[in-house]
Parts: C-alpha cells; sequence; structure tokens
C-alpha cells in the first residue's frame, strides 16, 4: 500500500516538477500533479521524532499553524495521544512524506469525535494513514470533518468506526476524495460506515478502492451532489456491507464507471440505494447510473439499484447486472442497453473469482451500449477506468460503440509514462493559461488531447496554451521538443 513521494518543500505551489525515472513515475506524478494547484503555502512545518515537533498532537498543541501553511509528516507510526490533532485553520496542506505515517488511535480520540478533527475550511489531506478510531458514542472517525471543503488523496483508513465523518454543514463546502482506500469501517450497528457525508453541498468520489464496511455501507452520503466516478465498491467474499452506495436525500447524482459487487454475508438485498430516507435534498432529484458493472453473489435476494417514488429523473444505461436479482425497485425514466445475466459466467469477465470484471473478448457486452447525452454540462461518456488498487486509466471507445460496464474491451491504455526529461508545468490543475519551462527553451510544439486521443489545441514555438474555453476534465498534454523528443503529461482543467 505505502508509496513513498519527495515533495519540493520551498512553498511554491505554481510549479510541477516532474522527471528523471520512467518506472515507478506515473503514480507520483498523478500525484503531484493534484498536490500543487493555485495556492502559495506560508509556512512549512515539519513533524518527526527528529523534528521540533515530533507529532501531529505535538505540533496541535503548539498553536502555531496559521492559515495557508504546510505541514508535513514523517512516515512513522504516530500511537495514542501523538497521533490526535484538530486543525483548525484554513487552507491548510497536511501530507505525508518519506512513505506514509500510521496513525494508530489506540483508546485515545481528541474533542470526542476520533483521530483528526478538520474544523478549518479548505484543507487538503495527502499520504495519511488512519486506523482505530473509536469514541464512547461509537462513532469516532479517521477524519471528522467540522468545516467546510476538504480534499483527502492518497489515504487509507481501516478499522475504525467510521473512516470519514462529515457534519451536516447545511448544503455548505465540497468535499474530493481520490485515490484512497476504505477497509473494514464501521462499529457494526449499521449506524457508522466506511465512508459517512452528511448534508454538504457536494462529494466527489473518484478511483477509490472501499471495501468491507462492517454492517454499514461502503459509501453513504446526503450531499445535494453527488459524483461517484470510476471506484471500486465491493464487499468480497466475506464483506458484510448493508449497501455499496447509499443516497439517501437524493440530489443530483451520477454513479459512473463503477464496480460494485455484493457478497453472500451482506444483510442488506439493496445494492444501491437513493432518496430512500426521503428527497428532502434541494432539488433536482435526479439520478444517472451510467456504465457501472454490478455483480450479485448475495443468494438469499437482491436488488440492484433502489429509487424512492418521486425521482425526477432515473437514468440506468450502459450497465453490467450479473447475478441473480430484481434489477430496480421504483421507476426509471430511461432504461436503455444494459446488458443482464443472471449467470455471471456469462458475462465473460476476464476473472471474476479474482474480482477481475475485465471483458475477454468473447464477452457479450462489447459493443452493446449507446450513446448518451450529456446532463447538465457534464458528459455521461466515461472516460476513465478504475485500476486497482487505487488508480486510474483512460478509457476509449473502440469501434464507436461503447461496450456496456465499466470497462472497455480492448483499451489497455493507462496514464502515460514520463521520459526522462526534466520540465516546470503550472498551473496544474489550471483554469486558463498553462506554462512549460524547460532549459535553453527546446520546446517545439505543444498540444493538448481528450480522453478519445483527438487533438483539441496545439501551439508552435510557445511555452504556453490557453485553456480556458474547454470543459473540466482530465487531459493530456504533448510537450515536442526540438530535439526530436516528446513528453506527455496528464493535466487538469478546472
Amino acid at each position: 500500500m505505502c508509496i513513498g513521494h519527495n515533495y519540493p518543500t520551498d512553498g511554491n505551489a505554481h510549479t510541477l516538477h516532474v522527471g528523471t525515472k520512467q518506472s515507478k513515475m506515473k503514480r507520483v506524478l498523478i500525484l503531484l500533479m493534484l498536490t500543487f494547484g493555485l495556492k502559495s503555502y506560508a509556512t512549512i512545518y515539519q513533524v518527526g521524532s527528529a523534528k521540533t515537533y515530533v507529532s501531529p498532537n505535538a505540533l496541535y498543541t503548539a498553536s502555531v499553524v496559521l492559515d495557508g501553511d504546510t505541514i508535513e509528516i514523517d512516515a512513522e507510526t504516530y500511537t495514542g495521544q501523538p497521533a490526535l490533532a484538530v486543525w483548525q485553520s484554513n487552507d491548510l496542506l497536511i501530507r505525508g512524506v518519506g512513505g506514509r505515517p500510521h496513525l494508530v488511535a489506540n483508546g485515545e480520540y481528541i474533542w470526542g469525535k476520533g483521530i483528526w478533527v478538520v474544523a478549518g475550511d479548505n484543507i487538503v489531506v495527502e499520504n495519511i494513514e488512519f486506523s482505530g478510531a473509536a469514541v464512547p458514542s461509537m462513532n469516532g472517525a479517521g477524519i471528522r470533518l467540522d468545516g467546510a471543503g476538504l480534499t483527502v488523496r492518497d489515504c487509507y483508513f481501516h478499522d475504525n468506526e467510521n473512516g470519514i465523518l462529515v457534519t451536516n454543514n447545511a448544503g455548505v463546502g465540497d468535499l474530493l476524495i481520490e485515490f484512497s482506500e476504505f477497509d473494514n469501517n464501521g462499529f457494526g450497528d449499521g449506524l457508522s460506515h466506511n465512508l459517512y457525508v452528511g448534508k454538504i453541498n457536494k462529494l466527489t468520489f473518484r478511483f477509490n478502492n472501499t471495501h468491507h464496511a462492517k454492517i454499514g455501507h461502503n459509501l453513504k452520503s446526503r450531499a445535494t451532489e453527488n459524483y461517484i466516478l470510476y471506484n471500486r465498491l465491493m464487499d468480497e467474499q466475506s464483506g458484510t456491507s448493508s449497501r455499496l452506495i447509499d443516497l439517501p436525500n437524493g440530489g443530483f447524482s451520477i454513479v459512473m464507471g463503477n464496480l460494485i459487487m455484493q457478497g453472500d454475508n451482506a444483510p442488506n438485498k439493496n445494492m444501491v440505494g437513493y432518496g430512500l430516507e426521503g428527497l428532502v435534498n434541494t432539488p433536482p432529484h435526479e439520478l444517472h447510473i451510467i456504465n457501472n458493472t454490478f455483480v450479485n453473489k448475495r443468494v438469499a435476494s437482491c436488488t440492484f439499484v433502489d429509487i424512492e417514488s418521486g425521482t425526477t429523473v432515473a437514468n440506468v444505461s450502459n450497465n453490467i447486472f450479473a447475478g441473480d436479482g430484481v434489477l430496480i425497485n421504483g421507476t426509471t425514466t430511461t432504461m436503455n442497453t444494459n446488458y443482464v445475466d443472471a449467470t455471471i459466467s456469462n458475462v465473460g469477465f476476464v476473472n471474476e473469482a479474482g474480482y477481475d470484471y475485465h471483458l475477454n473478448s468473447n464477452s457479450p457486452a462489447l459493443d452493446y451500449g449507446t450513446p448518451i447525452n450529456p446532463v447538465n454540462g457534464y458528459s455521461l461518456t466515461p472516460d476513465s477506468i478504475y485500476e486497482h488498487p487505487t488508480n486510474f486509466g483512460l478509457r476509449s471507445v473502440v469501434n464507436s460503440i461503447i461496450d456496456a460496464g465499466a470497462y472497455e474491451y480492448g483499451v489497455t491504455s493507462s496514464i502515460p509514462d514520463l521520459l526522462a526529461e526534466e520540465l516546470l508545468i503550472y498551473p496544474n490543475p489550471t483554469k486558463g493559461i498553462l506554462t512549460v519551462e524547460r532549459e535553453a527553451n527546446q520546446i517545439k510544439k505543444l498540444s493538448v488531447f481528450n480522453a478519445l486521443g483527438s487533438m483539441i489545441s496545439s501551439t508552435s514555438n510557445s511555452n504556453t496554451v490557453d485553456l480556458s474555453t474547454i470543459h473540466n476534465g482530465i487531459y493530456f498534454l504533448r510537450v515536442e521538443m526540438k530535439d526530436g523528443k516528446d513528453i506527455v503529461q496528464p493535466i487538469i482543467k478546472e
């Protein structure tokens, strides 16, 4: 699980440093690319046994952290009180360095809530492991979010009463969780979960692996908007989750490109629930379930998708439903080209026993889908795939007809590795102008491609490219050098 990262420590969050070894670069590149956005962080505090602040708790109790600071935590194990902290300042960047630090509650908690309480706004947490959070109310969390706005990236939450618990915040604040794993969280009473999001504005949950929730849900969200994209949500053989996805209060939700598997030990037959505690979120109440792969192995009974009456739009299209069960409880407004087979072995998975739901060359789900129009400016054509354990690759349509399910047969492309070059690319993510710098100004041409490989912009003999007019999303920048070499770099337009 643990991946080491060497982050620049000069506080300059505008520049991404890329290069050296081609092997193992892809994962580190993505993390670095997403880390350094448009903010500059004021002071860098270093935490570790050989540092001024020997633990997260030592830094917290020193009361020196201000808005915009960076906190770097050495990859050590911090057990009990040393692991605990409350982060009350805004715009913090908190990250593990030299590997992944492990915060072990060991019976201790802070503010009655868990290991960390994030009380400030717009905080980024990266590359941290949280385990053992437990409190007398049986609702302890690895991270308890009380503030507005949080990004969690490349983290691991296991054996807590809740992996992350988000306080109801009256439709305020956005939560982004990506490249993270949630495993075996939950008290076991059905009221605590791998991940529990309260009434915030928006949840984006992508490229994550959430599995083996203890009686609770693998993902539960009351957010007004939910974007659940390219994840692995599974019970496997021994899991006992209640639901794989629970969106109990409706709202606008897109569930696309996920692997969703229910095991035989699941206590609740419903795999995905929408609005089942009342459609009380701010309208519209729209549910779009697109190009997911559902697998049910619960013998007793199964309902793949349970939709509350009164849902305005329910589009269930281009999915694979494998295994016995009721497809939909409720009413859909659109239901096109879903491949359905009660016999899982008929679907043509590469290795169903090993939970590999790529399609083989004989799968009847190939070329089974249909084009789906965007909704509210958001594309419903998947451009990515989940890669195990917490990563992503690209998806493009082969033979002009999309396959049903979360994978496209014959598409094996991942995020491209870099050649052994050194570039400065900033800001990334970007809202407009992207700048590329290299020694001796050796850049010949910059080209931007979408996930389908189509070029959407190019400029010659310039080190900048304007992305202000393209839609938000993941793209690829090709940098052609005057010496004939090429570099391909993932970029994000936001």
